[in-house]
C-alpha cells in the first residue's frame, strides 16, 4: 500500500505544523502517511503534533535537504485544542 503524501517543502514554521493538523482531520486511522519538509523545525513540530494526538512517528530521514516523516494515524482526529508550530 502507498502512503499518502504530504508535501509541506518551501513553507515555513508554523505552516508546515498547520498543514499537517489540518490534513490529519481528513485521514482515517489505520492509514500511513509521508510529510515532506525542508523546514528544519518541522519534524519536531511534527513529533509534538503525533503525540499530542495519539499518532506514532514509524521514521523521520533527511536527505538532500528535504526530511520524510512516516506517520502511522492511530487515533480519532479531533484536535481542536492542539496548539503548536514553533
Amino acid at each position: 500500500m502507498t502512503a499518502r503524501i504530504i508535501d509541506t517543502c518551501g513553507l515555513t514554521c508554523p505552516l508546515p505544523f498547520l498543514k499537517l493538523r489540518r490534513e490529519l482531520r481528513s485521514i482515517s486511522p489505520g492509514t500511513t502517511i509521508e510529510v515532506l519538509s525542508t523546514d528544519p523545525m518541522a519534524p519536531g513540530d511534527f513529533a509534538e503534533l503525533c503525540e499530542a494526538l495519539g499518532h506514532r512517528i514509524i521514521a523521520s530521514n533527511l536527505e538532500a535537504g528535504v526530511t520524510r516523516t512516516s506517520i502511522q494515524v492511530l487515533a480519532d482526529n479531533g484536535d481542536r485544542s492542539v496548539q503548536g508550530g514553533g
